[in-house]
């Protein structure tokens, strides 16, 4: 790593961090000390001294900072250090540098062809000094051959196939990384997208491998913008080669370039021909209207916050900015003006099952402390399916909500709303209204019978034995007659012995030839003996004691 290239070699996250501080004025100080050590004072939450050896040709050789942080091998303060010497580093000249101005042409010539016939590397790194137009038109050619190797017209690839055909299109990315015009890789990159997006549809990607490579492209091309931006390298001509790209064509809208091109919005020179081209898209390709306001918007928000207020006043009835118009009137507490476009984003067909923007007019109303409106919203919200509102229902009606409750049961039946109705039931403990829905279902007695059986003993007794009974006619098979028996077993606390044993013989008298039934039921019987002995057992211990 050294301080042209260590860009590359450190976490994002970091990198961005470490810049953010040296553009910021944190590097206070550079102190030069012997064997290539150099010490540099960063002021972050307090004053840090980052220490730095270098070799003669930058390589940095160590560093480290006198700051707490553990989180990785270099910190933010480190990064600042390395933009600020890479700036004021000049390298000391080696001695091969030396030998090599002191030879004539003629020998450099010579020994580079020998070398270059002997190492394909050293030739490619030599190519790479033809004049950047050379090097495009032989790139493109390469570009276009290998992908003739792999993709034949009216023929699909898959599979090992298309594993192939990746991996030789990132060894041609790496050919890309290594040019050192920004601008060359870029228009690198853009061939090989386009290449790209014109054989999409011959590739089975089940995988998702060629995907996966598209979208490490697109990261390149991104970085090699914010590089463009950041350092100002090649910045007007990626901007142009981009703008270029993306206006050739009148009849769509390529997204993905549009993406990286708004990444120059923060220089107003570069926004104002971005804005003036979705100006004019908007009004001619009509399928994709939506997205490009939403683009637009986006811009204005992000680098020209001033103007989203005249925008969106603007282009009012444009239905796509309607969702930003509210956001704009609830920062400004202008909620009376905001519940109309709420109400229209409802009744929108895509938000039909969605109630994201029901639940954010509750919030409104809310604020607005509008206690009638929250009510009956609560109710609507409440009725289909949210059940998060009954408690709010509760606390919004007090005293009132007996007669709310009543309207909801009588509400939710009609409507069908059965596990709502259920919920509802079962968290007011409704003992009346869990019994009928029972008696009407047997199914539910194995849910509810702990829930009535303080008020409802004899009842939960013969809903649970008609249920047992119910079930049963349902199975002829061994599994299903165990089925059965563990229903018994659940039975069990909500009886007496003598019932349960009752029961059973009751069941072996009905169905006398099935043998699998009756074995399964004398399972049992046997298991309540056994119970009743081992209980005998512990009684007489007790009366012994």
């Amino acid at each position: 790593m050294n301080l042209y290239n260590f860009m590359n070699e450190i976490d994002e996250t970091i990198l961005n961090r470490g810049l953010r501080y040296f553009k910021d004025g944190h590097v206070l100080g550079t102190k030069v000390l012997s064997n290539g050590w150099v010490e540099v004072l960063v002021v972050g939450h307090d004053d840090y001294t980052v220490s730095v050896q270098l070799a003669d040709d930058g390589t940095i050789l160590k560093a480290n900072c006198a700051c707490p942080y553990r989180g990785g091998p270099i910190c933010k303060h480190e990064v600042a250090a390395f933009y600020s010497l890479s700036h004021s580093f000049t390298p000391k000249e080696s001695p091969l540098a030396s030998l090599l101005k002191s030879l004539s042409i003629e020998t450099l010539v010579a020994e580079l062809l020998k070398v270059a016939d002997e190492n394909p590397m050293i030739y490619e790194r030599l190519m790479a000094y033809q004049q950047p137009q050379d090097q495009l038109a032989t790139f493109e050619r390469q570009l276009e051959e290998m992908v003739a190797k792999h993709i034949q017209f009216g023929h699909e690839i898959s599979g090992k196939a298309v594993q192939r055909f990746v991996d030789d299109l990132y060894e041609l990315l790496g050919q890309i990384k290594e040019q050192a015009s920004v601008q060359l890789k870029v228009e690198m990159m853009l061939l090989c997208r386009e290449e790209c997006e014109g054989v999409d549809n011959q590739i089975d990607d089940s995988d998702a491998i060629f995907s996966e490579f598209l979208g490490e492209l697109h990261a390149q091309l991104q970085s090699l913008i914010f590089a463009t931006i950041d350092y100002h390298q090649d910045i007007d001509e990626v901007y142009s080669l981009l703008m270029s790209r993306l206006q050739k064509n009148d009849a769509w809208v390529d997204f993905e370039l549009l993406d990286l091109l708004s990444e120059y919005g923060r220089e107003p020179r570069y926004l104002q021909p971005i804005i003036h081209y979705i100006e004019r898209m908007v009004e001619v390709v009509e399928e994709v209207k939506g997205s490009l306001y939403k683009v637009w918007y986006e811009l204005l928000a992000k680098y020209q916050e001033e103007s989203l207020e005249a925008f969106l006043e603007r282009h009012a009835d444009v239905p796509v900015l309607t969702e930003f118009r509210v956001e704009q009137f609830v920062s400004q507490a202008r909620y009376e003006e905001a519940i109309p476009l709420i109400l229209e984003l409802e009744s929108l067909e895509e938000n039909r099952f969605d109630a994201t923007w029901k639940l954010y007019r509750y919030t409104i109303y809310e604020k607005m402390k509008d206690i009638e409106a929250m009510k009956k919203l609560a109710y609507e919200l409440f009725v289909q399916g949210n059940f998060d509102y009954y408690g709010k229902l509760k606390k919004l009606y007090g005293e009132e909500f007996p007669f709310i409750y009543d309207s909801l049961k009588l509400e939710l039946r009609q409507l069908d709303k059965q596990e709502l109705y259920l919920k509802m039931i079962e968290t007011e403990k409704d003992q009346e209204a869990l019994l009928a829905y029972v008696k009407e279902d047997l199914r539910y007695i194995e849910r509810f019978a702990s829930l009535l059986w303080d008020t409802f003993e004899t009842e939960v007794h013969h809903l649970y034995e008609q249920y047992i009974k119910q079930e049963l006619m349902k199975v002829s098979h061994r599994s299903g007659y165990r089925r059965i028996c563990a229903i018994f077993r659940r039975y069990r606390p909500f009886t007496t012995d003598e019932a349960y044993e009752t029961l059973i013989h009751q069941l072996i008298a009905m169905y006398p030839r099935r043998r699998a039934l009756i074995e399964e039921l004398q399972l049992l019987l046997h298991e309540l003996e056994e119970e009743s002995s081992n209980q005998h057992v512990e009684q007489l211990s007790i009366d012994i004691a």
